[in-house]
């Protein structure tokens, strides 16, 4: 039985740059030498990576980033677990979205912090609820380590935070003085326009982690990552990695392809994302019509749908593992683990014709899902 795969956080693997990255290990691994591999890298990693990542943020945000601002870290997970390691004690207090990515949900289990979700929408976190959340918070002597967001294609639910949002967002965590965690995983894949602005180039200095990676566009197995932030935030957050630094050789690699073809290659990768996210919304619409809800992403991996509110999601569930259709069920992504009536696709890694192939599975095992059938069976 074939199986198809809407799970993961994956590129397409066809646009996997081989022949560049062949190309580009040659030219770093002569321009380097042996003296550069046989040492260590330090805990900011290689500095070529590093002037990469400030290059590629002052193209798409149009602002400056200092390379002794950014560490290279292996995948964006190490960023995360680092800056836990740094801020957040047992039973802190940290606010993330009420849907949240189920890895960074972990890491802060991990870490025994005391987790209160705020409700997000179409628009990204609901600033209100955060304002009240804080207010009520300020009023019993308590304040939060951080708060924690992805403004930008967010996982699970592929919204943007909107300019109004953000703008208000800084403002709270400013006038109550919490640090802001900024993933920006996604930043790089978007579909129409320019790329979205972060907070971090908005937000005055010192205020907000910003935590972004390479894997998105290129792949998940390079595991290069990075975050930034301005001393001495960073040597408190450095002063939690004990691993000698990300691999040079991966580092000097990754950045010689994409010095030569960072822009082109996120325009191509993000035409054939674009081509199936259509492909999938056609699917769903074609084969559940108004049964399914799906608000289109601009940008990102994800899409997040809605089945009936009476969905036996247990039994949806079962029937598509049994069927060899792997989604992701949207009570991983619940702050409280709520069993919630949405499933996660990520589409970019299957070939078109298993997203409509793997749909209209879907579709069927939605249709077994609802009472009606349940009583039937």
């Amino acid at each position: 039985m074939r199986e198809y795969n809407f799970t993961g956080g994956m590129p397409d693997p066809g646009s996997f740059p081989i022949e560049g990255l062949i190309e580009a290990a040659g030219r770093a691994l002569r321009a380097a030498g042996g003296d550069t591999l046989v040492h260590y890298p330090g805990d900011l990693g290689n500095i070529t990576l590093r002037e990469v990542a400030a290059m590629r943020f002052q193209a798409s945000q149009g602002t400056e980033i200092s390379p002794d601002d950014i560490a290279i870290t292996n995948g964006s997970m190490q960023a995360l677990e680092l800056v836990f390691r740094a801020y957040v004690e047992p039973g802190d207090i940290v606010l993330t979205e009420e849907l949240s990515y189920m890895g960074t949900l972990g890491l802060l289990r991990h870490s025994k912090a005391n987790i209160v979700g705020v409700p997000n929408d179409e628009h990204g976190m609901n600033t209100d609820a955060l304002e009240e959340i804080l207010r009520d918070l300020a009023a019993k002597g308590q304040r939060p380590k951080l708060i924690n967001t992805v403004p930008i294609n967010h996982n699970p639910t592929g919204m943007n935070m909107t300019a109004e949002r953000k703008r208000r967002f800084i403002e709270l965590a400013e006038e109550y003085d919490v640090v802001i965690l900024e993933d920006e995983c996604y930043g790089d894949i978007y579909f129409e326009g320019d790329p979205a602005p972060s907070l971090y180039s908005q937000a005055p200095s010192g205020r907000v982690i910003y935590v972004a990676t390479f894997s998105k566009t290129i792949g998940p197995g390079v595991r290069m990552g990075y975050l930034s932030v301005p001393q001495p935030v960073m040597g408190r957050i450095m002063a939690n990695r004990h691993d000698g630094g990300p691999s040079a050789l991966a580092s000097l690699i990754l950045a010689e392809f994409l010095r030569h073809h960072m822009w082109d290659h996120i325009r191509k990768t993000n035409g054939i994302v674009r081509e199936k996210l259509a492909t999938l919304l056609a699917a769903l619409d074609e084969n559940l019509g108004d049964m399914i809800s799906c608000i289109p992403p601009t940008g990102g991996l994800f899409a997040w749908t809605t089945v009936p509110e009476d969905t036996d999601m247990g039994r949806l569930m079962a029937g598509l593992d049994e069927r060899q259709v792997r989604c992701t069920r949207g009570q991983a992504f619940h702050v409280d683990q709520k069993d919630i009536p949405n499933v996660r696709f990520s589409f970019a890694y299957p070939s078109l014709q298993d997203i409509r192939d793997g749909v209209e599975v879907f579709a069927d095992c939605v249709r077994a899902a609802q009472p009606s059938e349940a009583a039937v069976a």
